[in-house]
């Protein structure tokens, strides 16, 4: 045995590699059942995280206020037709 310290890159390379033996031990070990569903649910919520941290830096950051956007296609006709911003036929001058 010497005398001589182990460095920090040495540390953190067997810490490592205990850590991933563990958990490779550990998801051997572990049910598979029910994966697919648990994946697809974990990425719906990231999703949704995801579109919630967009709408506030949307709000906060940049000034837009009103929250989520409407799709056209939620909106009815009428709301398309007397919206401005939607394409179509320009509204007579004297149209309230």
């Amino acid at each position: 045995m010497s005398d001589e310290k182990p460095t920090p890159f040495q540390d953190v390379r067997k810490g490592l590699g205990l850590l991933f033996r563990a958990a490779k031990t550990a998801v051997e070990r572990l049910p598979t059942g029910g994966v697919e569903e648990v994946v697809a649910t974990s990425a719906r919520e990231v999703g949704r995280a995801l579109e919630n941290v967009a709408s506030v830096i949307e709000r906060e950051v940049l000034g837009k206020r009103g929250g989520r956007a409407q799709p056209e296609a939620s909106k009815g006709p009428e709301a398309i037709k007397d919206d401005p911003s939607s394409p179509g036929e320009p509204k007579p001058p004297n149209a309230a």
